[in-house]
């Protein structure tokens, strides 16, 4: 099977979308689910639907689904979850087998919401309309331009990663997650009413443009041996990432007070399944997204060898804990290399790995175009599989005080900078930068070290967990059995 005969496609590829709900109030969540598409250029027909308006951003507006011209692909509901029975029935009436229900209040809202649920599953099931949600948001395709979202989406990032999630808690996130990930696909699964994380698995699997796969999972809602089944599959194929909530007790009954499902599996029978895949298991969501940075924008090391180029002799201490602690290992760097690095290193003879640059680079600061470019030869090490770095300080911040630097001089010596730390990825191998202090000006220049496909992480430890999974993952894949 391919992507394109998989029903979950025309979730992704829609010609043409009705937005019911829709609405010309800016002050109104509903606002942004048009206002995303018209913004974003989405590429194909826009038809939002309601009764009080002639058009909405421009667009030409519809009383009802039923007034609408031209055949519509995919139908997004707003509307609250009291009036959705109704635009149900009108995807029947004119052939739409497709909807997403963004509302709550259906499984998790009491007696009246539970029952209202399976009032709305059972017509769909019988009718033949695939359903995402309710409670949901999604999907978005940066291909086609096409986002459902309550967040003005300022720029769309496209790329390789692909999440399928059972909540919204990324929806806050998303400007952040478009800003720093190349994202192919995005799938909310919401209450799971029908679509479930194996339909969202064996669609990831298919894609063509999917490499990386992102799944958060409160509660399995399909068929567990099939998903695992297909986990088992696709995880050699494709580095496949899950977070899984819901572990405690205390943990299910919060997943059901916002979807309606309690967690039927034991976690530590969850656990033992995903070992015996090759499938890579978050522990918390910092880790998630640090493992879906560094899956889709490193190839996988070679090995475990691992340089560590620091600012302090502290934070090196740190990063080498880290390293031991995570089944990585210094590398040795060879006779070679200490050659090619004996011109900035200070007049006493220090350890290359971890590598105090801080101590070097004050007796370089006027020339750190020429000290970057010595250091660089580290990651080059022939025994140096991957490397981390601490975020240097920008030396443009150390000069703008001066009465004759101009504008143009700072952005020149920034630029500079920022050149020399990309150009650390030259040796070919995964590389990745740690911030050192955390301050606005820094955020700013991680936003475009970013932009430029090189992660950077909130400390040495959280870097160096990133790799280290990538290094088992490379070791499983090439083994026949994993454990058990």
């Amino acid at each position: 099977m391919k992507e394109c005969d998989h029903f979950l496609n025309g979730f992704f590829t829609p010609t043409s979308v009705a937005v019911v709900g829709a609405t010309s109030n800016p002050f109104k969540v509903n606002f942004r689910l048009m206002q995303n598409l018209v913004n974003l250029n989405f590429q194909g027909n826009l038809y939002p639907v309601n009764p009080n308006k002639k058009e909405i951003l421009g667009v030409r507006a519809f009383a009802r689904l039923e007034d609408i011209p031209g055949k519509v692909d995919l139908v997004v509901t707003a509307v609250p979850a009291s009036k959705t029975m109704p635009i149900v029935k009108a995807c029947h009436a004119i052939g739409v087998k497709q909807l997403v229900i963004v509302a709550g209040g259906f499984s998790e809202g009491g007696k009246a919401g539970k029952k209202l649920h399976e009032e709305v599953a059972s017509f769909v099931k019988e009718k033949g309309i695939r359903t995402l949600g309710p409670n949901t948001l999604t999907p978005v395709n940066t291909a086609g331009n096409f986002v459902i979202s309550y967040n003005p989406v300022n720029e769309l990032k496209a790329g390789g990663l692909s999440f399928a999630f059972q909540s919204g808690f990324y929806e806050p996130k998303i400007n952040w997650l478009f800003s720093r990930l190349g994202i192919s696909k995005m799938l909310d699964m919401g209450n799971k009413m029908d679509i479930n994380e194996v339909d969202a698995l064996a669609y990831f699997s298919l894609d063509a443009s999917t490499k990386v796969i992102a799944m958060h999972v409160e509660s399995l809602q399909g068929d567990g041996r099939e998903f695992f089944d297909l986990l088992r599959d696709v995880s050699l194929k494709k580095p496949t990432i899950i977070l899984k909530s819901g572990r405690t007790p205390a943990g299910s009954r919060a997943a059901a007070s916002h979807t309606g499902s309690i967690a039927r599996e034991n976690d530590l029978i969850f656990d033992n399944m995903i070992r015996q895949t090759a499938a890579i298991r978050a522990e918390n969501m910092e880790s998630f997204f640090d493992l879906a940075k560094a899956f889709s924008t490193l190839q996988l090391p070679e090995g475990n060898g691992l340089g560590i180029i620091t600012l302090s002799g502290g934070e090196g201490v740190i990063a080498t804990d880290a390293c031991e602690m995570n089944g990585m290992k210094l590398a040795r760097i060879g006779t070679e290399t200490r050659d090619k690095v004996k011109p900035v290193l200070p007049p006493w003879d220090i350890p290359l790995n971890p590598f105090d640059a801080g101590v070097s680079m004050q007796f370089h600061f006027s020339d750190m175009a020429g000290f970057f470019d010595k250091i660089r030869t580290l990651p080059g090490d022939e025994n140096v599989q991957c490397a981390i770095m601490q975020m240097p300080l920008n030396p443009a911040g150390f000069v703008g005080f001066l009465p004759d630097i101009t504008e143009e001089i700072i952005r020149s010596l920034e630029d500079k900078y920022l050149q020399s730390l990309l150009d650390m990825k030259k040796a070919g191998k995964p590389f990745v930068l740690w911030r050192s202090s955390m301050d606005i000006e820094e955020q700013r220049l991680v936003d475009i070290i970013e932009s430029h496909d090189m992660p950077v992480f909130q400390s040495s430890e959280r870097a160096i967990k990133a790799l280290a999974a990538m290094d088992r993952y490379r070791r499983r894949i090439s083994s026949t059995t994993f454990n058990t």
